[in-house]
C-alpha cells in the first residue's frame, strides 16, 4: 500500500497495513490529492483497557475515501516516526479524523500516545491506500471480514455506503478472542437494527457469546456467487480467508483485502 512503513518494530501494531501490489513492487494509484497538515487532538476515549479513539481535527477540504488511511509523525523528544493509521470516520464526516490506537507496551508511538491531552499537535499526512469499497462492482451482497482492530477501516465503509446503497446487503463478520476486543459491537448491532440491508456477525475463539462461535472462516456463506469479500486485520485471518475463498472459486477481483502485522 502507497505510503506504508515497513519498519514495524516493536512497537505499535495497528493498522499499518501492506497492500499485496505494493509488496510486489507494483505502487497503487492514489485517487486524491495527498495533504500534509498540522492537526490538533480535540478528543481522547478508551474503547477497551487497551485501545482507545482519538479525534483529530484536519481541513474541511481534506477528502478520502472509506478505508484509506493517514500517517501522524511521532516525535518522543529524541527522535521522530512516521506512523500509520486506518481513518475511522466515513469521509462524510468533514474536519476531522478519527484514529483507533492500540497501546502496545514499549512501543515508539504507544509511549507517546499515553499522555496525549487535548490541544496536542501532529503532523498528519493522507490519504494513502486503496483498500476500498469497489462502487463499481455488479454484486449486491459485500461481506466485510475482520478480526480485532481490523475493523476500522470497515467501520468507516459501513458508515459511508449503508446509507447510500440500501438495496445491497452488506454481511459484517466481526471476529475475536474475547467480548472486549469487538470494538464498536454495541453500535454495530444498532446499525442492524436501523438497516434491513446489514447484518452483523461477531464471533469469539475464547469467550462465548450469544449466536457464532469460533474463527470467522467457519461462518462465511455456503454460496459464495455474486459477492464481494472485503478482509481485513491479521496475517493468518487475510491469508487464510483469502485461500479458502479462492480454493471455492470465487474470482480474485472479487476479493479486497489488508493485513496487518
Amino acid at each position: 500500500m502507497g505510503g506504508y512503513l515497513a519498519d514495524l518494530g516493536k512497537n505499535i501494531n495497528l493498522f499499518r497495513f501492506k497492500s499485496t501490489s505494493y509488496i510486489n513492487g507494483i505502487e497503487p494509484i492514489l485517487p486524491m490529492a495527498i495533504q500534509t497538515f498540522t492537526s490538533k487532538i480535540t478528543n481522547k476515549v478508551f474503547l477497551n483497557d487497551d485501545v482507545f479513539m482519538m479525534t483529530l481535527s484536519c481541513p474541511e477540504e481534506f477528502t478520502f475515501k472509506a478505508g484509506q488511511f493517514v500517517t501522524i509523525r511521532v516525535n518522543n523528544g529524541e527522535e521522530s516516526k512516521l506512523r500509520s493509521y486506518s481513518i475511522l470516520n466515513p469521509p462524510s464526516e468533514k474536519g476531522k479524523i478519527d484514529l483507533c490506537i492500540k497501546i502496545i507496551e514499549g512501543g515508539f508511538a504507544s509511549e507517546n500516545f499515553k499522555d496525549i491531552k487535548e490541544g496536542d499537535e501532529y503532523e498528519l499526512k493522507g490519504p494513502f491506500g486503496h483498500f476500498m469499497f469497489d462502487e463499481n462492482s455488479e454484486n449486491k451482497e459485500h461481506w466485510l471480514i475482520s478480526n480485532g482492530t481490523g475493523v476500522v477501516p470497515m467501520y468507516s465503509i459501513a458508515k459511508e455506503f449503508l446509507p447510500k446503497n440500501q438495496e445491497i446487503k452488506f454481511t459484517m463478520l466481526f471476529g475475536s478472542k474475547v467480548k472486549k476486543d469487538l470494538i464498536f459491537h454495541q453500535e454495530f448491532i444498532e446499525l442492524a437494527k436501523e438497516y434491513p440491508n446489514f447484518t452483523y456477525v461477531p464471533t469469539l475463539t475464547r469467550e462465548d457469546l450469544d449466536g457464532a462461535q469460533g474463527r470467522v472462516q467457519a461462518h462465511l456463506p455456503e454460496d459464495l456467487k455474486n459477492k464481494t469479500f472485503y478482509i481485513c486485520g491479521l496475517k493468518e485471518l487475510v491469508v487464510e480467508t483469502k485461500e479458502l475463498l479462492t480454493e471455492k472459486g470465487v474470482d480474485a477481483n472479487h476479493i479486497k483485502s489488508e493485513r496487518y502485522s
